[in-house]
């Protein structure tokens, strides 16, 4: 799920799109070829997040993924599944949520990662 949820974080901040239509996976702007081959790896998985959105069970890693998604709808970002908001929040979301069952407090590396490279047993 790890690099499931970095390429949906990548992808957001890249400012791509992604729409279900039907079993295939619509993308705007083009992407370059590594993110296509990763849409292409983690396809199944991203087509059920843009039909069934996503819901974490871990109450940290729910509260980031609302904060993530208040802060954007603040900010009038779209925030509908597949938006790049929305593509960062649920990847950021699922990062906690996997650091969180292996008991590591956050789900960035020390090198630098989006919240500072904080790290830290619990």
């Amino acid at each position: 799920m790890n690099d499931l949820a970095r390429g949906l974080i990548d992808l957001g901040a890249a400012g791509v799109e992604l729409a279900r239509a039907g079993d295939r996976i619509r993308f705007r702007p083009a992407l370059p070829p590594d993110a296509l081959e990763w849409l292409t790896r983690y396809r199944a998985a991203v087509l059920a997040l843009l039909e069934s959105g996503y819901d974490p069970e871990d109450a940290e890693a729910r509260y980031v993924l609302l904060e993530r998604l208040g802060i954007a709808d603040d900010l009038d970002m779209p925030t509908d599944p597949g938006a790049p908001a929305w593509l960062v929040a649920v990847g950021e979301s699922m990062l906690l949520a996997q650091c969180e069952a292996s008991g590591v407090y956050s789900p960035h590396d020390t090198d630098g990662g989006p919240a500072g490279g904080a790290r830290a047993m619990r």
